[in-house]
């Protein structure tokens, strides 16, 4: 049955409703419609009401055309949908799987970041790591997750690293995807996925990285002889491939070898270590227990050279000094407590160490540092509770300090942490003189100045990653005012439900804005602090403060103007005040000029609002 007539009659019906029924006597394409689909009414009784009702609406009245014309438009559609079939010759075949969840979220949700994985330009990084700390969910989704992966080539090599870090979190469910038109012989994409691969499969992986491994070239082959090291049965062929594979291919089998135990890696390393100490550093990054005996006791064993000061490091043994010190990285273990403690035994024989001409390395200071950084990423244990005793053991030390307060607030309740360490702060125990009691206190402005308040997060992190045991104590704001401590409370101040505090804070900084501001962006940040603190009394700030800045354009000075949260009309006195400073040799503007229609007009403007 040729269906035709029908189809016509609906798009004629459609046209008709948007056209008018006014016009509906003289629509001859309506007419041909009709008359076509005589034959079809005259087949079937649907076809036949359908025709009675084309009837009826082009007889009717023109006030009873619209209700017909409606129903009868209905009727049709309902016919149509009636006749409609899908199908396709040949046999059918599941999808390929795309990978991904559905997520119940909206493409004008999702539209930002699959726009910042899929184009160019700049503020992408910016979106990409926001949504991912917001909405992490969002990137399992199935219109994400391709475009996640297509993002390792990304020409932005800094997005392409950022999205290999979110894929190596994201599960099984990328593992299709980033095998899927795998290339061995590709660049550095291809590179990328074979890290994420490994990261998300582990020993596992190891099928895979053989099957490919002969035609990986350049890149690719680097990072799967690299890749090999996350499974302990790739130890033999490691071994054998450190033979035969050089430059950068030979550095990436020393990092997959870094993670092998045994007594054949053991042997290794030995003689590995002998012939080239500079090796040292592809076991950085490795925890094992062989990686761990091998720095230390090497470490141990340049430094002992030198400590009875008789013979003197040259260059070249300061430098690989250095680098086994580095290898240390992060790495904890009792081994590792009892070089630190051996350390700690020898500091004083340490810091004496002198190069050929009396060159001093700092290697002390050097270690001191390392043993902060592991302290802070190893988290509770052994080696931070040896880090909270370490001052008390050694108060003469400034730079233990520094360890053991930062120990101290990853672990202990806040209020035992002030009462311990703020009179550092005070800097003001005559027991000690006046020298000591300076550097304690600046060791204790720079350990605290390593900590900030973060908004997203609501809490205080150290070094941007770690978070203290308890929320600072609020009486460190009363002594950081006291000693001067501007930078470190730009870095701790956040609204608090204490008003007395917050007042306390807002006077300090009102008067560091009109006495102590040198520069635009030094106002602009006693500005926002100013606002934190929820202070309110802005009369006459600019004017005072820019008497003791360097000299300022006017647009400058009301951009300024604008940043502070005060009316129109407030902006305007602040102007006038200023522009009579200028007049009177009191604010230098910047070029010895100050326009003085731009200023009225301003003024003006302003006090119209």
């Amino acid at each position: 049955m040729n269906l035709q007539p029908l189809y016509t009659l609906k798009e004629r019906l459609e046209q008709a409703a948007i056209a008018g029924t006014g016009l509906l006597g003289e629509d001859f394409r309506l007419q041909r419609a009709a008359e076509a689909l005589k034959p079809l009414a005259a087949a079937s009784p649907v076809f036949a009401k359908l025709d009675g009702g084309l009837q009826a609406l082009r007889s009717a009245p023109a006030a009873e055309r619209g209700g017909l014309l409606l129903d009868l438009l209905a009727l049709t559609d309902a016919v149509v949908y009636t006749q409609g079939k899908t199908g396709i010759d040949g046999d059918l075949e599941p999808l390929s799987p795309v990978g991904g969840t559905c997520q119940p979220i909206s493409y004008g949700q999702m539209q930002p970041l699959i726009t910042a994985l899929t184009t160019t330009g700049g503020g992408r990084m910016e979106i990409i790591k926001s949504t991912y700390e917001s909405h992490p969910e969002y990137f399992s989704d199935f219109r994400v997750l391709p475009a996640l992966v297509s993002g390792l080539r990304d020409s932005y090599g800094e997005i392409a690293d950022l999205n290999a870090v979110i894929l190596r979190h994201a599960g099984p469910a990328a593992l299709l995807l980033l095998k899927r038109d795998f290339d061995p012989a590709g660049k550095r994409e291809m590179a990328r996925r074979v890290e994420v691969i490994a990261a998300l499969e582990g020993p596992a992986v190891t099928p895979w990285l053989l099957e490919i491994l002969p035609q990986a070239k350049k890149e690719v082959r680097t990072a799967v002889l690299a890749a090999l090291g996350t499974d302990p049965a790739n130890a033999p062929l490691l071994l054998d491939l450190v033979k035969t594979e050089r430059g950068a291919n030979r550095d990436a089998v020393l990092t997959a070898l870094a993670r092998q135990e045994g007594e054949a890696a053991q042997a290794f390393w030995t003689q590995e270590l002998a012939q080239k100490p500079e090796s040292i550093q592809f076991l950085q990054a490795s925890n094992t227990d062989l990686s761990i005996a091998l720095v230390t006791s090497g470490l141990k064993a340049r430094l002992e050279r030198f400590l009875g000061g008789e013979t003197h490091p040259k260059r070249e043994e300061w430098e690989e000094i250095t680098t086994w010190c580095q290898a240390l990285g992060q790495k904890d273990s009792p081994a590792m407590l009892d070089f630190w403690r051996w350390a700690d035994e020898h500091m004083e024989a340490i810091d004496q160490i002198r190069g050929v001409k009396n060159h001093t390395p700092f290697l002390g200071v050097q270690l001191t540092d390392q043993l902060r950084g592991i302290m802070r990423k190893t988290g509770p244990g052994p080696l931070r509770d040896y880090c909270l005793n370490l001052w008390d053991s050694h108060p003469s030390m400034t730079r233990y300090l520094h360890i053991s307060f930062q120990a101290a607030l990853l672990s202990r309740p806040a209020a035992e942490v002030f009462e311990k360490y703020s009179p550092c702060l005070l800097a003001e125990d005559a027991r000690l003189d006046a020298e000591h009691r300076k550097s304690l206190q600046a060791v204790l402005l720079r350990a605290l100045g390593e900590v900030a308040w973060n908004l997203q997060m609501e809490r205080y992190i150290l070094d941007g990653s770690f978070s203290l045991a308890e929320p600072l104590d609020a009486r460190w704001f009363p002594l950081l005012i006291r000693a001067n401590g501007d930078r470190v409370l730009f870095r701790l101040i956040h609204p608090m439900e204490d008003p007395a505090l917050m007042e306390q804070v807002g006077k300090y900084f009102h008067y560091r804005a009109t006495h102590s501001a040198r520069d635009y962006w030094g106002l602009r940040g006693y500005i926002d602090i100013l606002c934190i603190c929820g202070w309110t009394d802005w009369a006459g700030l600019l004017p005072a403060a820019l008497q003791h800045m360097e000299p300022l354009h006017l647009h400058t000075t009301i951009d300024l103007l604008n940043h502070l949260p005060i009316s129109a009309g407030e902006k305007a006195v602040q102007l006038q005040a200023i522009t009579e400073l200028v007049w009177k040799g009191s604010i230098k503007p910047k070029s010895g000029r100050w326009p003085d229609l731009q200023v009225r007009q301003a003024i003006d403007a302003w006090a119209k609002e």
